[in-house]
């Protein structure tokens, strides 16, 4: 009878040891939201343009999920009917999140590190940042009374100056906090958004070499190392791809269609604000050198045709137009990699990309130098 009791005993003590030291095999995911005693919340994630939902019950203002996630990603919570959501990295932990639910966004949530680490730099490092643009952005309305006066160059300058500096320091910022959290799945999901989404393919290759292989392999890491790989395929020298849309009239233009010319491929929208304000740097640009052999393709991102054709009459843009009329779905912009509008490839007479993203002054110098006398 003792020898029994001493062997359950050992087992017993074995279980223990193992459960201890293992890892967590799922997440457990509880929360207290004030303001709602019962109702419906849902647990959501992307995977490509389909949304993944689970939901649970709220009890006296307590609901709890389980399960087990593949590997991290960001997650969504939201109460059915709300406006607010909570942002939040899902890991195979014990999480919680306590939040009103009139300030969703803003609950607190212990047991993520990845989502520490994440807000850690938009809470800190980036809020700093944008406290500075919103200084510039400010004095800029106030120079050109929000945007009913052009300012010269020279009265420009000064505020470019101020960008080009805030890009600096933007830039360093995210690599020093790369730097120090490079195991971090976060970190991936940072850069993912700051120099994927807006783009800036330089930047995020050198923030990709430092990352952890971890963090490489992950979700955001294979999805920058993706776009990089795409970004390539519209590197200077290379042939840009070649696709058909219809024109404004819903008759077929194909791109290859205008080789013999230098052709600026310009991504843009009519509710792009940003784009508009560029607009009138194209068109003079346009009047200028179009009858020296410069075309240029305005592919739209817009959804609603009305407001297409309208943008192109108020801001006279003059030149070729396509689009699909479907949004951010686009299949040109997926072929180029445009993550954001304005976005733009000029092309030489091949068909071969010259350069990307000129706006203003760069676009006119670019110009002037294909257009020497």
């Amino acid at each position: 009878m003792k020898k029994t009791l001493k062997l359950i005993t050992t087992a017993t003590l074995l279980l223990l040891v193992v459960t201890a030291f293992s890892p967590q095999s799922g997440y457990k995911l509880t929360g207290k939201i004030k303001g709602i005693d019962t109702g419906l919340i849902y647990l959501s994630h992307n995977v490509g343009d389909k949304e993944i939902k689970d939901s649970t019950v709220i009890t006296n203002g307590s609901f709890a999920f389980s399960g087990t996630v593949p590997e991290v990603k960001i997650y969504v919570l939201k109460i059915k009917g709300g406006k607010q959501q909570k942002n939040f990295f899902l890991e195979n932990k014990e999480i919680s999140i306590t939040g009103d639910k009139d300030s969703l966004f803003n609950a607190k949530v212990i047991g993520s590190p990845e989502t520490d680490t994440y807000f850690g730099f938009y809470n800190g490092p980036w809020k700093a940042i944008t406290a500075k643009a919103g200084q510039i952005y400010r004095r800029l309305d106030s120079a050109n009374q929000k945007g009913k006066v052009t300012l010269s160059p020279a009265q420009r300058k000064p505020f470019d100056d101020e960008f080009k500096a805030l890009d600096i320091l933007n830039q360093n910022a995210i690599k020093a906090y790369v730097e120090a959290h490079a195991s971090s799945v976060a970190v991936a999901a940072i850069v993912e958004d700051r120099f994927i989404n807006y783009p800036y393919p330089e930047q995020a290759a050198a923030m990709y070499a430092l990352f952890s292989p971890a963090v490489k392999a992950s979700f955001y890491g294979r999805a920058i190392n993706e776009s990089l790989a795409l970004t390539n395929k519209t590197a200077p020298g290379k042939l840009a791809p070649d696709f058909v849309m219809n024109d404004v009239d819903g008759k077929p233009l194909k791109l290859s269609a205008l080789r013999g010319k230098y052709v600026l491929v310009d991504f843009w929208a009519s509710w792009c604000g940003p784009c508009r304000k560029e607009n009138p740097n194209v068109v003079a640009a346009y009047k200028k050198y179009h009858d020296k052999g410069f075309e240029i393709l305005g592919v739209s991102l817009d959804s609603k045709k009305e407001a297409w054709l309208k943008a192109i009459n108020d801001d006279h843009l003059t030149w070729k137009h396509v689009s699909d009329l479907k949004g951010w779905a686009n299949t040109a912009a997926a072929l180029y990699g445009v993550k954001s509008v304005p976005a733009s490839f000029l092309l030489d007479k091949d068909g071969k990309v010259v350069a990307k993203d000129l706006r203003g002054e760069e676009l006119n110098n670019a110009l002037a130098n294909l257009f020497k006398d």
